[in-house]
């Protein structure tokens, strides 16, 4: 894969399991096989972990940034106070941020 995984600077309880949303910018540059890696790479640190931080940050090797950005947390998912259209995850490049 073109992109890694920077380590973490906080733990969470997040999970990346909502609707996952891509930006325009994301959706124009990499393929489909770079963004299903990037999904795939996160959903297998989520179970190795049982919980990550909502911020996940990739890096290629040109220097591109990109987030992956969890809406909700199990604490909040599980409160029942947030409408389900608010659990989504999004993968954008850092400048569109």
């Amino acid at each position: 894969m073109a992109w890694t995984r920077k380590p973490q600077k906080q733990v969470g309880k997040y999970y990346f399991n909502g609707t996952f949303y891509l930006t325009a910018g994301v959706k124009q540059a990499l393929s489909e096989e770079e963004i299903k890696a990037i999904y795939n790479d996160v959903q297998a640190f989520v179970k190795g972990k049982d919980g990550i931080d909502y911020l996940q940050v990739f890096t290629n090797e040109k220097g591109d940034k990109l987030f992956f950005i969890d809406q909700l947390d199990k604490t909040m998912i599980e409160s029942g106070e947030y409408p389900s259209d608010f659990n989504h995850c999004t993968l954008m490049f850092a400048h569109e941020y």
